[in-house]
């Protein structure tokens, strides 16, 4: 196994989340599998030299990091529309929110920006991570673009992309100015 690898799969293992942690010791588990080592038989090896590993590994203190505070949503956001035109994103636990005037074509695709906001929000805190709202660019084969998407991107290491909406560069670009100043005035904790 490379180093690379390595360090990816030690990620997977010692992660604070519950998937990444046990598809990391599942990897562990196979990569033992291969070399023909009881995994249990390894691991009540470690156990029982235990001192011997303190010694040779001892555990380094991570340094506290200085950022932004922890996500502790308690719930999860909703949205809906409450009129044409109107995007609203409510917080957990409340039942009015933050109410978001799109423009141009976006306002025939309301429901369909209303729902993939959602999923972008309890993305977010279903993962505690926090997001930034950005355009991509879809480009054919010369070079020129045929589409911009508005998307999710998160701060988490592996997540994938939620995608908002799409359209041309200008309407996505109107969207995204109204509904970055929406999500900060609504969930300021999720902005990245």
């Amino acid at each position: 196994m490379d180093n690379e690898a390595y360090v990816k799969l030690m990620k997977l293992v010692v992660s604070d989340n519950d998937v990444d942690a046990t598809m990391g010791l599942r990897g562990l588990q196979r990569l033992f599998a291969e070399e023909g080592v009881d995994f249990a038989g390894a691991m009540k090896y470690v156990l029982s030299h235990i001192d011997e590993v303190k010694a040779a590994h001892p555990k380094v203190e991570a340094q506290e990091k200085k950022g932004p505070a922890p996500i502790t949503l308690s719930g999860m956001p909703q949205t809906r529309v409450p009129k044409n035109g109107v995007v609203e994103l409510i917080p957990p636990g409340k039942t009015e929110g933050t109410h978001v005037q799109v423009q141009g074509a976006a306002v025939e695709a309301c429901d369909v920006i209303s729902l993939s906001m959602k999923d972008a929000l309890v993305a977010a805190v279903l993962n505690k991570s926090r997001f930034k709202l950005k355009i991509v660019d879809i480009k054919n084969g010369r070079g020129d673009i045929i589409e911009s998407v508005l998307q999710a991107e998160y701060e988490r290491e592996g997540m994938a992309p939620v995608r908002v909406w799409s359209n041309v560069r200008g309407e996505v670009a109107a969207l995204a100015t109204v509904m970055r100043q929406g999500v900060k005035t609504a969930f300021p904790e999720l902005v990245a």
